[in-house]
């Protein structure tokens, strides 16, 4: 059940798209974790929205003049394997940049995976443990 921060400069998004990408980015997650389709599992999916003022934003040691966005996604260890990892990134990507406002360039998006042990991974007090999210109801 991955947390997906979306990061991005002010103006990226509008409420819409950010309604629109948390959907998509929800079933992207479930589906690379392979994660059953159950109620508590999908309400265990979060996206998270911060935006940054342009002038807080550099690259190249200068203030950058582009949008920009960043994907962290945290996800339990053993959750993705390697076909996943790519699947996460590139449809991700896609789904970002599909819904970014738009611009006359493709917005840079990075996206960085943090695999975190069940046993660093608490929800509603317990650990949480991958096989059990992948358990039919």
């Amino acid at each position: 059940m991955p947390k997906l921060f979306v990061r991005s400069t002010a103006g990226t998004f509008s409420h819409d798209a950010r309604a629109s990408v948390a959907a998509e980015l929800t079933e992207l997650g479930i589906a690379c974790e392979e994660l059953a389709d159950r109620q508590e599992v999908r309400e265990g999916v979060w996206v998270v929205f911060d935006e940054w003022s342009p002038e807080t934003v550099f690259s190249a040691g200068r203030a950058a003049t582009r949008q920009t966005i960043v994907l962290e996604v945290f996800a339990l260890e053993g959750g993705l394997d390697a076909y996943a990892r790519q699947r996460l990134i590139a449809e991700a990507t896609s789904v970002l940049d599909e819904h970014a406002e738009a611009a006359e360039y493709r917005t840079p998006t990075f996206v960085v995976i943090h695999d975190i042990p069940g046993s660093r991974w608490g929800m509603y007090g317990e650990q949480v443990e991958l096989a059990a999210l992948r358990e039919p109801a």
